[in-house]
Protein backbone atom coordinates (compact mmCIF):
# COMPACT_ATOMS: atom_id res chain seq x y z
CA UNK A 1 0.00 0.00 0.00
CA UNK A 2 1.30 3.33 -0.94
CA UNK A 3 1.41 5.73 2.11
CA UNK A 4 0.04 9.41 1.29
CA UNK A 5 -0.22 12.83 3.55
CA UNK A 6 -2.46 15.75 2.41
CA UNK A 7 -1.30 19.22 3.20
CA UNK A 8 -2.27 22.68 2.79
CA UNK A 9 0.34 25.22 1.35
CA UNK A 10 0.10 28.21 -0.47
CA UNK A 11 -3.28 28.30 -0.89
CA UNK A 12 -3.20 24.58 -2.70
CA UNK A 13 -3.37 21.34 -1.50
CA UNK A 14 -0.63 18.88 -2.03
CA UNK A 15 -0.46 15.17 -2.28
CA UNK A 16 2.80 13.60 -0.41
CA UNK A 17 3.66 10.32 -1.25
CA UNK A 18 6.16 8.15 1.13
CA UNK A 19 9.52 7.09 -1.36
CA UNK A 20 11.39 4.45 -0.30
CA UNK A 21 13.74 5.98 1.87
CA UNK A 22 10.87 7.53 4.09
CA UNK A 23 10.57 10.71 2.96
CA UNK A 24 7.04 12.08 1.91
CA UNK A 25 7.38 13.95 -1.41
CA UNK A 26 4.49 16.00 -3.60
CA UNK A 27 3.51 14.39 -6.37
CA UNK A 28 0.54 16.52 -7.14
CA UNK A 29 -1.27 19.84 -6.39
CA UNK A 30 -5.05 21.42 -7.20
CA UNK A 31 -6.60 24.54 -5.58
CA UNK A 32 -9.59 21.71 -5.30
CA UNK A 33 -9.03 19.39 -1.95
CA UNK A 34 -11.68 17.07 -3.78
CA UNK A 35 -9.51 16.57 -7.27
CA UNK A 36 -6.30 15.77 -4.66
CA UNK A 37 -8.07 13.34 -2.85
CA UNK A 38 -9.61 11.79 -6.10
CA UNK A 39 -5.61 11.48 -7.33
CA UNK A 40 -4.94 9.65 -3.61
CA UNK A 41 -7.63 7.33 -4.57
CA UNK A 42 -5.87 6.73 -7.71
CA UNK A 43 -2.63 6.11 -6.47
CA UNK A 44 -3.86 3.62 -4.19
CA UNK A 45 -5.55 1.80 -6.50
CA UNK A 46 -2.63 1.60 -8.55
CA UNK A 47 -0.40 0.47 -5.46
CA UNK A 48 -3.20 -1.88 -4.94
CA UNK A 49 -3.05 -3.66 -8.19
CA UNK A 50 0.63 -3.35 -8.32
CA UNK A 51 0.95 -5.36 -5.13
CA UNK A 52 -1.32 -7.91 -6.05
CA UNK A 53 0.35 -8.41 -8.98
CA UNK A 54 3.63 -8.73 -6.64
CA UNK A 55 1.95 -11.89 -4.95
CA UNK A 56 1.68 -13.81 -7.53
CA UNK A 57 5.06 -13.67 -8.98
CA UNK A 58 5.70 -17.72 -9.15
CA UNK A 59 9.60 -18.62 -8.94
CA UNK A 60 9.25 -19.81 -12.57
CA UNK A 61 9.02 -15.67 -13.20
CA UNK A 62 11.38 -14.55 -10.68
CA UNK A 63 14.37 -17.06 -11.88
CA UNK A 64 13.40 -16.06 -15.21
CA UNK A 65 14.26 -12.65 -14.53
CA UNK A 66 16.87 -12.80 -12.85
CA UNK A 67 18.61 -15.02 -15.42
CA UNK A 68 17.83 -12.52 -18.26
CA UNK A 69 19.26 -9.49 -16.08
CA UNK A 70 22.54 -11.21 -14.87
CA UNK A 71 23.12 -11.84 -18.63
CA UNK A 72 22.04 -8.05 -19.46
CA UNK A 73 24.97 -7.35 -16.55
CA UNK A 74 27.79 -9.53 -18.39
CA UNK A 75 26.80 -8.44 -21.59
CA UNK A 76 27.41 -5.07 -20.84
CA UNK A 77 31.24 -4.25 -21.79
CA UNK A 78 31.63 -2.19 -18.88
CA UNK A 79 30.52 -4.74 -16.50
CA UNK A 80 33.56 -7.03 -14.95
CA UNK A 81 31.14 -9.69 -14.85
CA UNK A 82 31.90 -12.11 -17.10
CA UNK A 83 29.14 -14.03 -19.52
CA UNK A 84 31.19 -17.63 -18.33
CA UNK A 85 30.11 -16.91 -14.81
CA UNK A 86 26.45 -16.48 -15.39
CA UNK A 87 25.83 -18.47 -18.65
CA UNK A 88 24.42 -21.59 -16.57
CA UNK A 89 21.24 -19.46 -15.27
CA UNK A 90 19.59 -20.02 -18.42
CA UNK A 91 20.42 -23.05 -18.83
CA UNK A 92 19.52 -23.99 -15.04
CA UNK A 93 16.12 -22.32 -15.96
CA UNK A 94 15.39 -23.81 -19.22
CA UNK A 95 16.14 -27.69 -17.70
CA UNK A 96 15.98 -27.83 -13.93
CA UNK A 97 13.96 -24.88 -12.77
CA UNK A 98 10.93 -23.90 -15.53
CA UNK A 99 9.93 -27.66 -16.37
CA UNK A 100 9.23 -28.99 -13.04
CA UNK A 101 8.03 -26.04 -10.81
CA UNK A 102 5.42 -26.13 -13.66
CA UNK A 103 5.40 -29.65 -13.66
CA UNK A 104 1.06 -30.19 -12.43
CA UNK A 105 1.94 -33.79 -11.56
CA UNK A 106 4.45 -32.73 -8.89
CA UNK A 107 3.29 -29.16 -7.85
CA UNK A 108 -0.52 -28.75 -9.12
CA UNK A 109 -0.56 -25.18 -8.42
CA UNK A 110 2.06 -22.95 -9.59
CA UNK A 111 4.65 -21.68 -6.54
CA UNK A 112 4.74 -18.37 -5.53
CA UNK A 113 8.40 -16.87 -4.65
CA UNK A 114 7.01 -16.11 -1.53
CA UNK A 115 5.81 -19.64 -1.09
CA UNK A 116 9.10 -21.05 -1.44
CA UNK A 117 10.27 -22.98 1.44
CA UNK A 118 12.40 -25.77 2.41
CA UNK A 119 10.01 -28.72 1.81
CA UNK A 120 9.23 -27.30 -1.86
CA UNK A 121 12.78 -27.07 -2.36
CA UNK A 122 13.28 -30.57 -1.37
CA UNK A 123 10.47 -32.06 -3.46
CA UNK A 124 11.70 -30.22 -6.18
CA UNK A 125 15.83 -31.69 -5.75
CA UNK A 126 14.48 -35.33 -5.76
CA UNK A 127 12.84 -34.66 -8.86
CA UNK A 128 15.33 -32.95 -11.11
CA UNK A 129 17.36 -36.08 -9.34
CA UNK A 130 15.31 -38.15 -10.61
CA UNK A 131 15.14 -36.41 -14.26
CA UNK A 132 18.95 -37.18 -14.75
CA UNK A 133 20.43 -34.01 -13.12
CA UNK A 134 24.41 -34.84 -11.42
CA UNK A 135 24.29 -34.63 -7.86
CA UNK A 136 26.49 -31.68 -8.26
CA UNK A 137 24.56 -29.47 -10.38
CA UNK A 138 21.71 -30.22 -8.08
CA UNK A 139 23.76 -28.48 -5.40
CA UNK A 140 24.42 -25.65 -7.48
CA UNK A 141 21.26 -25.33 -9.10
CA UNK A 142 19.66 -26.11 -4.98
CA UNK A 143 21.88 -23.05 -4.05
CA UNK A 144 20.69 -20.65 -6.79
CA UNK A 145 17.24 -20.60 -5.59
CA UNK A 146 18.51 -18.71 -2.34
CA UNK A 147 20.40 -16.28 -4.76
CA UNK A 148 17.13 -15.77 -6.66
CA UNK A 149 15.38 -15.28 -3.12
CA UNK A 150 17.70 -12.81 -2.24
CA UNK A 151 17.11 -11.15 -5.62
CA UNK A 152 13.69 -10.60 -5.11
CA UNK A 153 14.12 -9.54 -1.53
CA UNK A 154 16.18 -6.58 -3.40
CA UNK A 155 13.59 -5.88 -6.06
CA UNK A 156 11.16 -6.05 -3.10
CA UNK A 157 9.05 -8.62 -4.07
CA UNK A 158 9.20 -10.34 -0.63
CA UNK A 159 10.18 -9.04 2.53
CA UNK A 160 12.95 -11.93 3.38
CA UNK A 161 14.65 -14.64 2.50
CA UNK A 162 13.23 -17.49 4.75
CA UNK A 163 13.89 -20.47 5.84
CA UNK A 164 15.81 -21.49 2.58
CA UNK A 165 18.42 -19.73 3.59
CA UNK A 166 19.24 -22.10 6.10
CA UNK A 167 18.82 -25.28 3.89
CA UNK A 168 22.31 -27.38 2.72
CA UNK A 169 21.43 -29.78 0.60
CA UNK A 170 24.91 -31.56 1.44
CA UNK A 171 24.16 -31.87 4.72
CA UNK A 172 21.02 -33.97 4.08
CA UNK A 173 21.52 -37.01 4.13
CA UNK A 174 17.97 -38.11 2.55
CA UNK A 175 19.33 -36.10 -0.54
CA UNK A 176 22.38 -37.52 -1.02
CA UNK A 177 22.96 -40.70 -3.04
CA UNK A 178 24.81 -44.29 -1.57
CA UNK A 179 27.83 -43.98 -3.50
CA UNK A 180 29.73 -40.72 -2.00
CA UNK A 181 32.12 -39.99 -5.07
CA UNK A 182 29.37 -38.95 -6.70
CA UNK A 183 28.97 -36.08 -4.36
CA UNK A 184 32.39 -35.65 -2.78
CA UNK A 185 34.64 -33.34 -3.97
CA UNK A 186 37.73 -34.80 -6.22
CA UNK A 187 41.29 -32.73 -6.65
CA UNK A 188 42.31 -32.49 -10.49
CA UNK A 189 45.19 -35.52 -10.86
CA UNK A 190 48.47 -33.82 -11.07
CA UNK A 191 51.04 -34.93 -13.88
CA UNK A 192 54.17 -36.26 -12.59
CA UNK A 193 57.54 -35.26 -12.81
CA UNK A 194 58.53 -38.85 -14.89
CA UNK A 195 55.36 -37.76 -17.09
CA UNK A 196 56.25 -34.38 -17.92
CA UNK A 197 59.68 -34.85 -19.27
CA UNK A 198 58.22 -37.50 -21.25
CA UNK A 199 55.78 -35.39 -22.64
CA UNK A 200 58.37 -33.01 -23.93
CA UNK A 201 60.84 -35.22 -25.29
CA UNK A 202 57.57 -36.93 -27.14
CA UNK A 203 57.03 -33.10 -28.44
CA UNK A 204 60.90 -31.77 -29.02
CA UNK A 205 60.74 -30.65 -32.36
CA UNK A 206 62.58 -32.17 -35.07
CA UNK A 207 63.83 -29.22 -37.42
CA UNK A 208 63.57 -25.42 -36.94
CA UNK A 209 60.83 -25.25 -40.03
CA UNK A 210 58.37 -27.07 -38.26
CA UNK A 211 56.57 -24.14 -36.95
CA UNK A 212 53.60 -26.22 -35.28
CA UNK A 213 55.57 -28.60 -33.53
CA UNK A 214 57.91 -26.08 -32.25
CA UNK A 215 54.94 -24.04 -30.96
CA UNK A 216 53.26 -27.12 -29.84
CA UNK A 217 56.54 -27.22 -27.57
CA UNK A 218 56.66 -23.55 -26.22
CA UNK A 219 53.15 -23.64 -25.37
CA UNK A 220 53.58 -26.95 -22.95
CA UNK A 221 56.85 -25.74 -21.60
CA UNK A 222 54.56 -22.38 -20.07
CA UNK A 223 52.00 -24.93 -19.23
CA UNK A 224 54.97 -26.33 -17.11
CA UNK A 225 56.68 -24.27 -15.70
CA UNK A 226 54.57 -21.15 -15.11
CA UNK A 227 51.59 -23.01 -14.07
CA UNK A 228 49.72 -20.52 -15.59
CA UNK A 229 45.50 -20.87 -16.74
CA UNK A 230 44.96 -21.56 -20.26
CA UNK A 231 42.48 -18.28 -20.56
CA UNK A 232 46.00 -16.55 -19.44
CA UNK A 233 48.19 -18.66 -21.52
CA UNK A 234 46.55 -17.50 -25.18
CA UNK A 235 46.45 -14.03 -23.96
CA UNK A 236 49.96 -13.94 -23.69
CA UNK A 237 51.52 -11.18 -25.69
CA UNK A 238 55.64 -10.41 -26.51
CA UNK A 239 54.81 -6.43 -24.55
CA UNK A 240 53.69 -8.73 -21.46
CA UNK A 241 57.12 -10.61 -21.53
CA UNK A 242 60.60 -8.83 -21.12
CA UNK A 243 62.89 -10.84 -22.76
CA UNK A 244 65.75 -8.51 -21.46
CA UNK A 245 65.12 -8.84 -17.95
CA UNK A 246 63.46 -12.35 -17.51
CA UNK A 247 60.11 -11.26 -16.55
CA UNK A 248 56.63 -11.86 -17.35
CA UNK A 249 53.02 -10.25 -16.57
CA UNK A 250 49.70 -11.83 -16.45
CA UNK A 251 47.15 -8.74 -16.82
CA UNK A 252 44.72 -9.96 -19.45
CA UNK A 253 42.45 -13.03 -20.71
CA UNK A 254 40.55 -14.70 -23.15
CA UNK A 255 38.01 -16.39 -22.35
CA UNK A 256 35.26 -17.50 -24.85
CA UNK A 257 36.81 -15.53 -27.69
CA UNK A 258 36.96 -12.44 -25.72
CA UNK A 259 40.42 -10.32 -25.10
CA UNK A 260 40.03 -8.33 -22.25
CA UNK A 261 41.68 -6.66 -19.45
CA UNK A 262 40.75 -8.89 -16.69
CA UNK A 263 41.88 -11.74 -14.76
CA UNK A 264 40.04 -14.77 -13.13
CA UNK A 265 40.13 -13.43 -9.84
CA UNK A 266 41.87 -11.62 -6.81
CA UNK A 267 45.27 -11.97 -6.87
CA UNK A 268 45.48 -13.28 -10.48
CA UNK A 269 47.01 -10.06 -12.14
CA UNK A 270 50.31 -11.06 -11.01
CA UNK A 271 54.21 -10.09 -12.36
CA UNK A 272 57.17 -12.88 -12.21
CA UNK A 273 60.69 -14.22 -13.11
CA UNK A 274 61.18 -15.97 -15.92
CA UNK A 275 62.53 -19.69 -15.18
CA UNK A 276 65.90 -19.81 -16.39
CA UNK A 277 64.80 -23.07 -18.94
CA UNK A 278 61.68 -21.32 -20.38
CA UNK A 279 63.79 -17.53 -20.98
CA UNK A 280 66.16 -19.26 -22.95
CA UNK A 281 63.34 -21.32 -25.22
CA UNK A 282 61.35 -17.95 -25.30
CA UNK A 283 64.14 -16.02 -26.74
CA UNK A 284 64.89 -19.32 -29.37
CA UNK A 285 61.32 -19.65 -30.27
CA UNK A 286 61.23 -15.12 -30.93
CA UNK A 287 63.42 -15.60 -33.24
CA UNK A 288 61.81 -18.47 -34.84
CA UNK A 289 57.82 -16.45 -34.44
CA UNK A 290 58.93 -13.53 -36.09
CA UNK A 291 60.23 -15.04 -38.95
CA UNK A 292 57.21 -17.33 -39.57
CA UNK A 293 54.62 -14.49 -38.52
CA UNK A 294 56.16 -11.44 -38.64
CA UNK A 295 57.19 -8.86 -36.27
CA UNK A 296 54.06 -7.21 -36.03
CA UNK A 297 52.16 -10.22 -34.65
CA UNK A 298 52.07 -9.57 -30.73
CA UNK A 299 50.08 -12.41 -30.11
CA UNK A 300 52.98 -14.78 -28.17
CA UNK A 301 51.02 -17.94 -29.88
CA UNK A 302 48.67 -16.86 -32.88
CA UNK A 303 46.57 -18.83 -34.93
CA UNK A 304 48.32 -20.82 -37.34
CA UNK A 305 45.09 -19.60 -39.88
CA UNK A 306 44.85 -16.02 -39.21
CA UNK A 307 47.84 -14.46 -37.06
CA UNK A 308 45.75 -11.26 -35.56
CA UNK A 309 44.21 -14.03 -33.70
CA UNK A 310 45.73 -16.21 -30.64
CA UNK A 311 45.74 -19.61 -30.58
CA UNK A 312 42.17 -20.99 -29.24
CA UNK A 313 41.79 -23.16 -26.21
CA UNK A 314 40.35 -26.29 -28.02
CA UNK A 315 43.46 -26.28 -30.43
CA UNK A 316 45.49 -26.31 -27.49
CA UNK A 317 43.62 -29.16 -25.58
CA UNK A 318 43.73 -31.47 -28.85
CA UNK A 319 47.07 -31.33 -28.76
CA UNK A 320 47.89 -32.17 -25.52
CA UNK A 321 45.21 -35.26 -25.52
CA UNK A 322 46.38 -36.62 -28.72
CA UNK A 323 49.75 -36.60 -26.87
CA UNK A 324 48.71 -38.13 -23.88
CA UNK A 325 47.49 -41.31 -26.08
CA UNK A 326 50.92 -41.43 -27.54
CA UNK A 327 52.51 -41.83 -23.98
CA UNK A 328 49.47 -44.11 -22.51
CA UNK A 329 47.97 -41.53 -20.61
CA UNK A 330 44.61 -41.18 -22.35
CA UNK A 331 42.71 -43.03 -25.44
CA UNK A 332 40.84 -40.77 -27.79
CA UNK A 333 38.78 -41.40 -31.06
CA UNK A 334 38.22 -39.08 -34.04
CA UNK A 335 34.27 -38.74 -34.56
CA UNK A 336 33.09 -36.87 -37.66
CA UNK A 337 30.15 -34.55 -36.46
CA UNK A 338 27.23 -35.14 -36.56
CA UNK A 339 26.24 -31.74 -38.56
CA UNK A 340 27.13 -33.33 -41.97
CA UNK A 341 29.70 -30.79 -42.63
CA UNK A 342 32.36 -33.61 -43.02
CA UNK A 343 34.23 -31.64 -39.95
CA UNK A 344 35.46 -34.08 -37.58
CA UNK A 345 36.25 -33.99 -33.38
CA UNK A 346 38.26 -35.39 -30.69
CA UNK A 347 36.15 -37.23 -28.22
CA UNK A 348 38.03 -38.73 -25.23
CA UNK A 349 37.22 -42.20 -23.86
CA UNK A 350 39.69 -42.27 -20.96
CA UNK A 351 42.60 -40.08 -20.05
CA UNK A 352 44.70 -40.22 -16.44
CA UNK A 353 43.92 -36.33 -16.09
CA UNK A 354 40.18 -36.17 -17.05
CA UNK A 355 38.43 -33.01 -18.10
CA UNK A 356 41.69 -30.95 -16.97
CA UNK A 357 44.36 -31.73 -19.85
CA UNK A 358 46.13 -28.12 -18.88
CA UNK A 359 45.08 -27.33 -15.29
CA UNK A 360 47.19 -30.55 -14.59
CA UNK A 361 50.39 -28.25 -15.18
CA UNK A 362 48.82 -25.49 -12.68
CA UNK A 363 48.87 -28.24 -9.77
CA UNK A 364 52.48 -29.75 -10.94
CA UNK A 365 53.75 -25.83 -10.76
CA UNK A 366 52.06 -25.46 -7.77
CA UNK A 367 53.18 -28.50 -6.00
CA UNK A 368 57.00 -27.95 -7.05
CA UNK A 369 57.07 -24.82 -5.37
CA UNK A 370 55.52 -26.17 -2.11
CA UNK A 371 57.35 -29.15 -1.52
CA UNK A 372 60.78 -27.37 -2.69
CA UNK A 373 59.83 -24.42 -0.07
CA UNK A 374 61.40 -25.99 2.90
CA UNK A 375 64.61 -26.65 1.14
CA UNK A 376 64.55 -22.32 0.16
CA UNK A 377 62.47 -21.32 2.57
CA UNK A 378 63.52 -17.40 2.19
CA UNK A 379 63.26 -17.37 -1.68
CA UNK A 380 60.27 -19.52 -1.97
CA UNK A 381 58.29 -18.29 1.16
CA UNK A 382 54.16 -18.14 0.93
CA UNK A 383 54.12 -14.66 -0.58
CA UNK A 384 56.07 -15.58 -3.57
CA UNK A 385 54.59 -19.12 -4.13
CA UNK A 386 50.99 -17.34 -4.43
CA UNK A 387 52.00 -14.47 -6.44
CA UNK A 388 53.44 -16.67 -8.94
CA UNK A 389 50.72 -18.87 -9.22
CA UNK A 390 47.78 -16.18 -8.96
CA UNK A 391 46.18 -16.57 -5.74
CA UNK A 392 44.97 -13.74 -3.11
CA UNK A 393 46.20 -15.90 -0.11
CA UNK A 394 48.71 -18.98 0.60
CA UNK A 395 45.88 -20.65 1.63
CA UNK A 396 44.30 -21.66 -1.58
CA UNK A 397 47.16 -23.04 -2.99
CA UNK A 398 48.21 -25.20 -0.16
CA UNK A 399 44.32 -26.29 -0.15
CA UNK A 400 43.87 -26.85 -3.60
CA UNK A 401 47.91 -28.24 -4.31
CA UNK A 402 49.55 -28.97 -1.03
CA UNK A 403 47.69 -32.48 -0.85
CA UNK A 404 49.74 -33.65 -3.66
CA UNK A 405 52.42 -36.08 -2.91
CA UNK A 406 52.87 -37.59 -5.99
CA UNK A 407 55.31 -35.22 -7.89
CA UNK A 408 57.64 -37.98 -8.16
CA UNK A 409 57.45 -41.37 -9.14
CA UNK A 410 59.85 -43.54 -9.00
CA UNK A 411 61.39 -46.63 -7.45
CA UNK A 412 64.08 -44.42 -6.02
CA UNK A 413 61.36 -41.74 -4.34
CA UNK A 414 59.12 -45.09 -3.01
CA UNK A 415 62.54 -46.08 -1.27
CA UNK A 416 62.78 -42.79 0.11
CA UNK A 417 59.60 -42.69 0.92
CA UNK A 418 59.89 -46.27 2.77
CA UNK A 419 62.74 -45.15 4.77
CA UNK A 420 61.35 -42.29 5.96
CA UNK A 421 58.15 -44.27 7.06
CA UNK A 422 60.30 -46.99 8.76
CA UNK A 423 62.38 -44.66 10.81
CA UNK A 424 59.38 -42.73 11.56
CA UNK A 425 57.89 -45.69 13.16
CA UNK A 426 60.99 -47.17 14.50
CA UNK A 427 59.14 -50.62 15.28
CA UNK A 428 61.68 -54.22 14.19
CA UNK A 429 59.30 -57.51 13.39
CA UNK A 430 60.70 -60.97 12.93
CA UNK A 431 59.85 -63.38 10.06
CA UNK A 432 62.07 -66.20 12.28
CA UNK A 433 58.30 -68.11 12.38
CA UNK A 434 57.93 -68.56 8.25
CA UNK A 435 58.49 -72.27 6.88
CA UNK A 436 61.99 -72.94 5.79
CA UNK A 437 62.20 -75.45 2.85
Amino acid sequence: MVYTKILNKNSKWNLLVKDAYGKYKVVYHNKLKSKVISKREELRSNSIKAQAALDMRTVVDVYEEYSNQRMEDALNTKSALKVSSVNRFPRWFKRWIRPHFENKMVFPSSILIRQLNIDIAKTWFKEIRKSGCSIKVAFDVANSLTTVLKYAVEKQYIDHVGSLSEWKPKKDKALLPVDSSEYKKTKTVMINRQEVARLLTLLTPTNNEDIKSISKYVIVSCLVFLGVRMSELIAFKWKFVNLETGTWDITHTVVEGLYAKSVKADGSERSNVLPTELWTLLKAWKIVHNKHFGKNVEWIFPSFGYYNVPVTEKVVRDWLVLAYQDLGLAKVEIRKSSSGDNKAYLKVLWSKFKGSPSKTFRHFASTALLNHQQADPIVLNDNFIKSYIGHLDIKTTKTIYGDHNDLDNTSEQFDKQRSAVDNAIGIKTTDGWKELN
